[in-house]
């Protein structure tokens, strides 16, 4: 009975990892890529902008308001980069509308660039983050501005 618990874990352990890889096989720091920007605000908002690239380097320029000032780098997991990738292309996130902008002065303003094999699409939002966007936005908050691993 062990040896069937062994072995149903480890072929979940090895179709998991084949399928990570699967998923990031033909992406590259060059067709694939995920920038944030937070903008300003009247207060003490976060200004910040950080991307991660197709093979997990982040880069992290914290601007006003943040902890880590100037420029910081790190990576993210191959699992968390397959979840970035795959929320975008499952959502169709290319064929938004890019705008969500309300008039409304003191918001600070979001924008978020996605660039996937050769297409790129640059989203911007100051009052919450648009629904199909929110799991992006968490991800990429989460891998920069959150990510206590960055060294200079």
């Amino acid at each position: 009975m062990h040896y069937l618990i062994i072995i149903a874990t480890m072929f979940g352990i090895v179709t998991a990892c084949s399928s990570t890889d699967s998923c990031v096989k033909d992406i590259t720091a060059d067709n694939f890529s995920v920038s944030i920007s937070k903008g300003m605000c009247f207060g003490k908002c976060p200004v910040y902008t950080g991307t991660v690239r197709g093979n997990g380097q982040v880069v992290y320029e914290g601007r006003t308001n943040v902890d880590l000032k100037g420029t910081w780098f790190g990576t993210i997991s191959k699992d968390d980069l397959c979840s970035l990738v795959t929320i975008i292309r499952e959502k169709k996130l290319l064929t938004l509308d890019t705008s969500y902008i309300d008039n409304v002065p003191d918001a600070p303003v979001t924008t978020i660039t996605i660039k996937d094999m050769g297409r790129t699409k640059t989203f911007s939002w100051n009052m919450g983050s648009p629904e199909q966007l929110r799991e992006v936005a968490a991800i990429m908050v989460k891998a920069t501005h959150e990510n206590t691993a960055l060294s200079q």
